[in-house]
């Protein structure tokens, strides 16, 4: 038996262990390499093809479609893409917090081979990958099919020509409503024949500020409607109190009047309910309205209430709050502008993180946006990360609902600003004829008001039809 040195014995296991370790390592810097490669690959394809999809939706919507299914299928692909940059940017965000986590927990200097570095998929987000796999297929399985789109879209008629930033445009439109637009559209030109005598009457139902009165804007405002009406009344419920012939007639306001084409006076009626109304009380309106204009008049109902819905001669149109990857959408371009949120990430990460919680509001985005753009700094931004939270939590405490759900009910809304405590109750919209506040949302938050007992304050004035105030009345205490 031969005895070999306890000392080439030693070496012998050392070096064992010493190429395990490093074949163990280079096995888990493969899987990773491999995984941080796969997240490269993604996100490319992604962005690519996300580049693509944008080109054909900014092009359709600069120009006339009057085929309904394209019209749908661009709807499906626009909110494709709203899924798709939520998605990128989720991961982009998230592959930015996993960074920011690495370098707070390890204070050397970090190793630009460090893996934790190089990843853009963790064990625990497997779901964004996922995710980004199922939107990437969703997009390609779409844009296989728009070849004959595009075709068809080259012989449509141009609307408009865009600004070249999207932000400039966006914030002048009416966004993400244009299926509810077609289909308000459709209610409206439908050709009946002469013996119909009944008068169509289509249920608008949404909660305050969802966008209602917006869409009927836009939809009066379109040139195949004002060409099919002779007349378009807007009429309040206050005006219907009476319930006579001559009110609906001549009352309201006249939105729009063309004496001289000949439309057998169709009348389009639109009344804005903000109570309920009984059913008695609408029997007697519905047979006054049904005299006021010749066949093929319309009157379009809108209410928060779901009650309204009975006294439809058609489906109703409920409106809801946009979903995240819309509202995201929105939100971002408002917030950033012409400025890319990619040099940004701690800023988009606190946008996206903002947007979570304001509940698809639209005014909240308005309002937000014009927070945040005027100081893009971090520790402004987490400052009123942190007052949104703090308030949806204030509202929930006390009154066992979020401001939103108040809002829609018109109850009163707690805000603590600074030292001050803001209660905002009779939240409504004015249009151009009353008078609006001089004092703003942002001179509150500013500290600049110092002003006791109730008063009104402007929340946003919408740069789109039809051009609304947005009034809240508001009072001030002192936190104790």
């Amino acid at each position: 038996m031969i005895a070999f040195p306890m000392a080439a014995f030693l070496n012998a296991i050392t070096a064992d262990i010493a190429n395990r370790f490093v074949a163990f390592f280079m096995d888990k810097f493969s899987t990773v390499t491999s995984q941080t490669n796969e997240g490269k690959r993604l996100q490319h394809d992604l962005q690519r093809l996300l580049l693509r999809v944008r080109i054909i939706i900014e092009e359709a919507e600069g120009r006339c479609m009057t085929n309904k299914a394209m019209i749908y299928q661009l709807n499906i692909l626009r909110k494709e893409m709203y899924r798709g940059y939520f998605t990128m940017d989720s991961l982009r965000i998230q592959g930015y917090k996993e960074l920011k986590d690495h370098d707070v927990s390890h204070s050397s200097a970090p190793s630009e081979f460090n893996p934790a570095k190089r990843r853009f998929f963790c064990t625990g987000n497997k779901h964004m990958e996922k995710d980004t796999h199922q939107v990437l297929q969703n997009l390609n399985n779409i844009m296989v099919d728009m070849s004959e789109f595009v075709a068809i879209l080259n012989n449509c008629p141009v609307l408009y020509r865009q600004p070249y930033s999207m932000h400039m445009y966006i914030g002048k439109c009416m966004f993400g409503r244009q299926m509810e637009m077609e289909r308000v559209m459709d209610f409206l030109v439908q050709i009946e024949h002469p013996s119909m005598e009944s008068l169509g009457v289509l249920p608008i139902v949404g909660t305050i500020f969802v966008g209602k009165t917006t869409l009927i804007g836009h939809v009066c405002n379109d040139s195949r409607v004002r060409r099919h009406f002779s007349r378009i009344v807007l009429v309040t419920e206050d005006e219907t109190r009476d319930e006579s012939v001559s009110t609906l007639n001549y009352g309201g306001v006249i939105v729009h009047q063309d004496n001289s084409n000949d439309q057998s006076e169709r009348l389009l009626t639109i009344i804005e309910f903000s109570r309920n109304i009984d059913e008695v009380s609408w029997n007697s309106l519905y047979s006054s309205a049904k005299g006021c204009g010749a066949s093929g008049s319309r009157m379009i109902i809108t209410s928060r209430s779901n009650d309204i819905i009975k006294f439809g001669t058609t489906q109703p149109l409920v409106l809801s709050s946009l979903p995240l990857e819309a509202y995201w959408y929105l939100f971002k371009i408002l917030v950033f502008g012409s400025i890319d949120s990619n040099d940004h990430p701690r800023l988009e990460s606190i946008a996206m993180e903002m947007a979570r919680w304001m509940n698809g509001s639209f005014i909240d985005a308005h309002i937000m946006s014009d927070f945040l753009r005027k100081n893009l700094d971090v520790q402004n931004w987490c400052m009123c990360l942190a007052t949104v939270k703090k308030n949806i939590q204030r509202n929930i405490y006390l009154y066992g609902e979020d401001p939103y759900a108040l809002a829609g009910k018109n109850k009163s809304i707690s805000y603590q600003v600074d030292n001050n405590i803001v209660f905002y109750s009779q939240h409504r919209a004015c249009r151009g004829k009353d008078s609006v506040p001089v004092i703003t949302v942002h001179d509150l938050c500013g500290s600049a008001v110092k002003r006791e007992g109730e008063f009104d304050v402007l929340l946003w004035k919408s740069n789109i039809l039809p051009y609304k105030s947005y009034v809240a009345s508001c009072m001030i205490e002192e936190s104790s």
